[in-house]
């Protein structure tokens, strides 16, 4: 039995900016962390035909089954193209696919990470990162930004630049008094809907595409609010963490017409008059999950006002790790 953990990610600032063409062009920059839910996936050599089956959208798929096109095909694939034809694929995930917390990725991660494990082989968390953006962008044909893939292999809260040279990491400690004061300080609240991350990123793309200069002003202070918001955490400038979220927001509104909606705005503008001080969607937009940053000390009462306006509000932690194995037993099937 092999059992891989991939942390889903939060984003605080840059979010786009790791989005082709702008990502060659430009550069991107992004502020996101790790946080304690995630996506479990199991490997059981049991003999038989290889399958995958998933809780989450209770579908299983088996070696030679007709939709050779489906999400859980396309998994077989993988493990069929790297010599693992038996056994049973089990993947669970802590909260719904598709709410903006980078699942679709965590799941890629965490099923490369398996594979390397059944075969006895070890990958750095950066070449784990990279061969997962590309099988999301090529064998799943998913618009993401390698934003994803690199925060949830990488793990904890971290500035992440990506350049044409490579992809440069600061990481902060978690034990820093400012950080586990701010993990402390934040809830998610749910939109009650979940959506296809690549339809609502399609309108930042085409713009890019087409060098529309509104859209690259916006990207461009997203980036640079990225980097400012990394300053502001090594400053523990608390006040100016929680201008640079709600800025980022507001621009963030401005890339596609399917950013927001009225639901989403209901919910934030309800939080901000509750005691939230900074509020964002999270994800490429349109549903999904909203971060919600508050005083400490006011978080359980913005808790327990937002349970108005959502049945899944939750508390969470930062990971200081990413993608790992967390049980690995291994011997020759008989």
């Amino acid at each position: 039995m092999i059992t891989v953990y991939s942390p889903l990610r939060i984003s605080f600032a840059g979010g786009g900016t790791d989005i082709s063409p702008f990502l060659e062009n430009y550069g991107g920059a992004v502020l996101n962390t790790t946080i304690d839910r995630g996506i479990m996936i199991r490997y059981i050599d049991d003999g038989g035909s290889l399958e995958v089956s998933s809780r989450d959208f209770l579908r299983s798929a088996l070696i030679s089954s007709t939709n050779n096109t489906s999400m859980e095909n396309k998994i077989i694939n993988m493990f069929m193209e790297n010599g693992i034809d038996t056994g049973r694929i089990i993947m669970n995930n802590d909260v719904p696919p598709g709410s903006g917390l980078g699942s679709s990725s965590a799941l890629i991660n965490g099923i490369i990470k398996a594979i390397y494990a059944i075969k006895r082989k070890d990958i750095d968390p950066y070449d784990l990162a990279k061969e997962s953006y590309l099988s999301e962008k090529n064998k799943f044909n998913i618009i993401l930004g390698k934003q994803d893939p690199y925060a949830i292999s990488v793990g904890g809260l971290k500035y992440m630049e990506f350049r044409r040279s490579g992809e440069v990491t600061q990481k902060f400690a978690l034990s820093d008094p400012f950080v586990t004061n701010l993990e402390k300080s934040m809830i998610l609240v749910y939109t009650g809907n979940t959506r296809e991350s690549s339809r609502s990123l399609q309108d930042q793309v085409a713009k890019s595409e087409n060098g529309d200069e509104k859209t690259m002003e916006s990207l461009n202070k997203l980036k640079d609010l990225a980097l400012n918001l990394s300053k502001a955490i090594k400053s523990h400038n608390r006040d100016e963490v929680y201008s640079i979220v709600n800025e980022g927001w507001s621009i963030k509104k401005s890339l596609g017409t399917s950013v927001t909606n009225k639901r989403i705005d209901t919910i934030i503008d309800y939080a901000l008059d509750n005691g939230a001080k900074s509020a964002k969607l999270l994800g490429g937009g349109a549903e999904g999950f909203i971060l919600l940053i508050g005083e400490r000390e006011n978080i359980d009462s913005l808790q327990h006002k937002m349970m108005s306006q959502s049945d899944f509000v939750i508390r969470i932690r930062f990971d200081g790790e990413g993608t790992r194995v967390i049980r690995n037993f291994i011997e020759p099937h008989e």
